[in-house]
This record gives C-alpha cells, structure tokens and sequence, in this order.
C-alpha cells in the first residue's frame, strides 16, 4: 500500500471576482522510502502541493490517503495529531526559538505530543545529524548549516513516516547545501519517505523521482535521471569514528551524518534555571543561618550569664525548670520548624524546574519564572525568621542589663 495516495486532489482560491486554480485533479502515489523531488516555476502549484501533503490545509475536492487514512475531511485536532505523529517539516528559514537550545529546539514536537522524558530522544536526533556536541549552545551561535541540521533533527525525532523539505538549501551556500543533501540522503537509506520542494536543478538532480508541476498540474513524473542527464550521484556517508565515547567526523570532508548510537543524556542536563538556583541557596542559608542563630544566642547566654527572673505566684510549674535547658530546647525546635520550612520551600522549586525541563523550550520562562517566585518566597521567610530570633535575642539581652 502507498505511504501517500492523491486522486483528483484540487484546491481552489477565490481572488475577487476570479478563481486561482493552485491545484487542478491531481493524481499522485508515492510509496514508502521514496526520494522525490517536486519542481516548477513559481505559482505551479507546488507549494499549495506541499501544504496539503502536510496536512497544513485542506483541499477543495479530492482524496488524499496518508499511510491508509483519508485525512481529506479531519478536524483540526486531527489533523494537527497527524502532523505531530507522522511527519516531520523542514523549512527554508529554519524557524527556531531562538532563546532556546539546541536541544530544546529538537524537543518541541515532543512537548507538543505530552513526552515527559524529552531530553534523550532529542539527543539522538541531534547525533543523527552530527551535531551532539552542540546541543548546548543558542541558534544564534550555530552557523546556517547547523541550524539546518537542527531543523532536521527536530524533524525526526519522533519518527515521522514522512519528511517534507521546502527548499531546505535556499539559504546555504553551495558546500554547506552538499552536507544537508547528505543527510537527507542518510535519512532516506534509514527508510525515511522525503519528498523535497525545490527550484534548484541540482538539488532535484539529487531525488530519485521528480514530479513537474505547471499550472496547477503535474507535467513530468518520472526517473530524476530522465530531466537531468547529468545528474551527480550524492557521496556516500560513513560511519564516523567513536573517541573517548562521543562520535567525531573522520575528517573535515566527511558526512556530517553519524550513525545511531546510545548517547548518555547526562552530558546534556538542562542549564539551571536562574529561580531554581535561588531557591536551593535559600534552603541552604536556611540551615546555616538558624545554625549560627542558635549559637549567638548560646554564646550571648554564657557571656552575659543571663538568668530568667524567677516565676511569680500563680504561674505554670513548668517554667520554673532549668532556664538554660528550657530556652535551648526551644530555640532548637524554632530552628528545626524554620529549616523544615526553607527545605519544602526548595523542594516545592525544585519539583517546578522539574517540570519545566520536562516541558522544554515552549514552557522554560514559566517554569523560571515560578522558580523565581518560589525562591523569592523562601528568602522572605528566611529573613522573617531570622529578624524574629535577632529581635528575640535582642530582647533577652535588653532584659539581662535591666
């Protein structure tokens, strides 16, 4: 059974009194692991094309089967959980977050698909296309190819049936165009079904199949090597070596693709939201204020020789046991309740940043900023207590000298 399936597929669009016919009863099979490049002038057709493959619209008359589904007539809803599970998008300019990483960049169609553990598949994209060792860094600090490669590796990683490239090479100079083309040469040998949008003779040289589109129709369906005799065969893409266990390029000529292998996601950890670092060093000075609290006041007890007045008639029998026992064992148990709460404070923070690694690029600002709220809140009660035991201290000693 075909991966795709297009009978009689046109798309109208009304332009004030005129009808655009962008598609006109086009009929089209593509089978599974198909290298195929759609070409034509501009208004042919083959970005309207391209749409509709990927779900992006909706035709205006015809079926379009999608790994054995009509998904001619879906919701919204639908459609969008089809685009999300079966194909991936590649695009000319990019189109990455550009205050996230690498990595987090790779990980938004999994956000999108609720994936709790977004980190080690995106890993993995990101080895398929050569770039493990920046998966840490900004869009703004990876040059156009790499950003292309990261484009690419956000669209495998969830295993798309169907890749769609619209002019994947459009803003890449000739070389840095000849790598991405090996990649997708690489991801076609894995079975992957790409299907390349495309103006440029040699990159259409490239697909095994080209479709030619003009007026809406398909004008050419056939062998690559039938439109373009001289057509150059893509280098073929090595195994890289593996040193110290991280993949490296043999050599400066080599394939940027690197073969699947297991990568250890802990090189990889997310960068410590700014919040989330507060709010552990205010358990921390919780701990180590409420220690040094208790000591002052041990120490102002032995330097001033302080003692309670003796209780008056009519007063509890229990106040009139040892002082310096009573008053150590109660500020032990106000340290402990103030540091029992400076610790569920950071653990409540830590569970939000979390969270918000878990949530990736679309959710990391919430997350960071919560995580700062969090860490803000325990500092606050760090001080409140702390200025009730300086004040509680002040006092005793106010009374010492009275």
């Amino acid at each position: 059974m075909p991966l795709i399936e297009i009978q009689g597929l046109t798309k109208y669009y009304q332009m004030g009194d005129s009808v655009v016919r962008a598609l006109d009863g086009v009929d089209l099979s593509i089978e599974r692991g198909e290298f195929l490049a759609i070409t034509g002038a501009s208004g042919s057709g083959k970005s309207t094309m391209m749409h509709l493959l990927g779900c992006l619209d909706r035709p205006t008359a015809g079926s379009y089967r999608l790994d054995g589904r009509d998904v001619s007539d879906l919701s919204d809803r639908e459609l969008a959980d089809i685009r999300n599970r079966k194909i991936g998008f590649v695009f000319q300019t990019f189109n990455l977050i550009n205050r996230t990483t690498a990595a987090e960049n790779v990980g938004v169609p999994l956000f999108y698909a609720r994936k709790l553990d977004a980190r080690t598949p995106a890993v993995r994209a990101l080895e398929r296309v050569g770039l493990t060792q920046r998966a840490a860094h900004l869009p703004s600090e990876l040059s156009g190819g790499e950003r292309q490669r990261v484009a690419i590796a956000r669209a495998i990683v969830n295993d798309p049936v169907l890749l769609l490239a619209d002019e994947p090479t459009g803003n890449l100079d000739s070389r840095t165009g000849d790598q991405i083309m090996e990649i997708f040469h690489a991801l076609n040998a894995q079975g992957v079904t790409i299907v390349i949008v495309t103006h440029e003779a040699d990159i259409a040289a490239q697909a095994r199949r080209v479709v030619q589109m003009r007026d809406g129709k398909i004008v050419f369906d056939g062998p690559a090597s039938h439109v373009y005799p001289a057509r150059t065969v893509a280098p073929t893409t090595d195994v890289a070596p593996i040193q110290d266990g991280v993949p490296k390029p043999a050599d400066v000529s080599a394939s940027p693709v690197l073969a699947a292998a297991e990568v250890d996601p802990s090189r990889l950890h997310a960068r410590w939201l700014p919040g989330a670092k507060a709010a552990w060093w205010c358990g921390l000075s919780a701990i180590i204020l409420q220690v040094a609290g208790l000591l002052a006041v041990m120490l102002v007890i032995a330097l001033t020789g302080y003692k309670p007045p003796e209780p008056s008639v009519g007063q509890p029998a229990a106040l009139k046991m040892p002082p310096v026992p009573v008053l150590v064992a109660s500020i032990a148990g106000g340290c402990g309740y103030i540091v029992a709460l400076g610790l569920a404070v950071t653990a409540i923070v830590m569970h939000l940043r979390a969270r918000a690694g878990r949530r990736q690029a679309i959710a990391n600002w919430k997350g960071a900023r919560r995580a700062l709220v969090g860490g803000l809140m325990g500092w606050a009660t760090v001080l409140y207590f702390a200025g009730s035991l300086t004040y509680g201290v002040w006092k005793m000693v106010a009374q010492a000298q009275a």
